[in-house]
């Protein structure tokens, strides 16, 4: 518990540079497009509001949005551990969560979260899963019972499992959640540096990414020599080394590798251990091809139909090292420099919307691949511009984002609030 209370406070204050000095909302009116306003949260750092107007309602560092057909807003209220919602009528309700660190080994039936990081909902439309990123779970809630049932994951900080029952497996930080066009649902493994899918059958396996531990002294091995390939980790445990089994005990390494090759051997940099914070959400597009937030290696990267990957925007880490940045706005996407992108969307038209999140903005990748800002003045945080432009607004590390009846959502994080933007 100790080590999750370090890392709340880590989050809270300095990582997203929470305050009280964040100025209230002010009410308006984002039906023209472009325009943009806060729809929940009154910017300041805590918890309240419950049954009262939204806007009043105060968060801590929401992290993402999932609107139902009837226009209802499930929010992650994240450092509450806490899953709310605001109905069509602008109030805020408790949904799951006591804002307790539950559901760990220890208390396995303990139906709070510790940090909820992701949101789909199941093929029936009543039940929420919920990506439970400290628990190393996945989760379910029924919306009529309130009933929480496990859905995958013994607990453990871990890789294990594969083509195994998902309720016996082990995850490591599940940031993100999607459902593949063959009903199956994907899962971004970050620590484990790996895409996992269940099936219907709940069986889970690995969809993409390799976890190859690079591990140096005292455990010996390190990167593998140019044309070896690492060996499998003994008892199914899913990673691989080119050192000694004893090297097995250590973390998957983030790393860059596999561009226009097959999508089970490539290699990404997703943040991991104690000091991360969420990373690498995953959507698919009509034709059923995955984009995922490649985040510390400051790319987007596409797994098309056939199995491939692609880097599909930002510039290519020379030498291991992560070309982040800010540049590229009225170019190609692909020469594009970005900071920590984290969440993605599509538009109706096709655009590719995610948060670039150290740049504190929104940006857009048309379907002709140029990118562009709409939310935010990249490079520039602060809270600010409700009511108008969208593009002279100022955001503060927005992690969430979602696109539902023509409204773009964001997560404004270190705001603490949710502001929308028309299309």
């Amino acid at each position: 518990m100790k080590s999750t209370l370090l890392l709340v406070a880590s989050l809270g204050t300095s990582l997203l540079g929470c305050s009280d000095d964040t100025p209230a909302p002010t009410p308006c009116d984002y039906s023209t497009p472009g325009t943009i306003c806060t729809i929940a949260g009154d910017g300041k750092n805590g918890y309240s509001g419950d049954e009262g107007p939204a806007t009043e309602a105060r968060m801590s560092l929401p992290q993402d949005t999932l609107h139902d057909t009837d226009g209802t807003m499930f929010l992650l209220d994240w450092n509450n551990h806490r899953i709310r919602k605001v109905d069509n009528d602008g109030v805020i309700h408790h949904v799951a969560g006591r804002g307790e660190l539950g559901g760990t080994l220890d208390d396995p039936a303990n139906a709070d979260f510790n940090h909820p990081t992701a949101l789909v909902f199941d093929a029936t439309h009543t039940k929420l899963i919920i990506a439970a990123w400290h628990n190393s779970k996945l989760r379910t809630l029924d919306l009529a019972s309130g009933v929480i049932s496990e859905s995958c994951g013994d607990g453990r900080r871990a890789y294990f499992g594969d083509d195994g029952d998902a309720l016996a497996s082990s995850l490591d930080l599940p940031a993100s959640l999607a459902w593949d066009p063959a009903g199956n649902l994907i899962v971004m493994d970050q620590a484990n540096q790996v895409m996992r899918s269940i099936d219907s059958n709940n069986k889970i396996h690995r969809y993409a990414g390799k976890c190859v531990i690079d591990a140096m002294p005292p455990l010996g091995g390190g990167p593998c020599a140019t044309g070896v390939d690492p060996v499998a980790c003994p008892n199914n445990s899913g990673k691989f080394t080119c050192g000694n089994m004893a090297t097995c005990s250590a973390p998957c390494t983030p790393g860059y590798a596999g561009d226009d090759g097959l999508a089970m051997s490539m290699r990404t940099a997703q943040p991991f251990g104690q000091s991360a914070d969420p990373a690498g959400r995953i959507v698919f597009d009509a034709a059923g091809n995955l984009y995922f937030a490649d985040t510390a290696n400051a790319l987007i990267r596409k797994i098309t139909t056939d199995g491939m990957v692609h880097r599909f925007a930002g510039t290519a880490p020379m030498a291991g090292v992560a070309q982040s940045g800010y540049a590229g706005d009225g170019g190609p996407a692909l020469d594009a420099k970005l900071n920590n992108p984290v969440d993605l969307a599509f538009g109706p038209d096709g655009t590719l919307y995610f948060t670039d999140v150290y740049n504190h903005c929104v940006r857009g990748i048309a379907p002709s691949g140029t990118i562009k800002t709409v939310a935010g003045k990249c490079g520039v945080a602060g809270y600010e511009g409700d009511g108008g432009p969208a593009t002279e607004a100022l955001l503060k590390r927005s992690y969430g984002l979602e696109v539902f009846d023509g409204v773009l959502y964001i997560a404004d994080t270190g705001n603490q609030v949710i502001r929308a933007v028309r299309l």
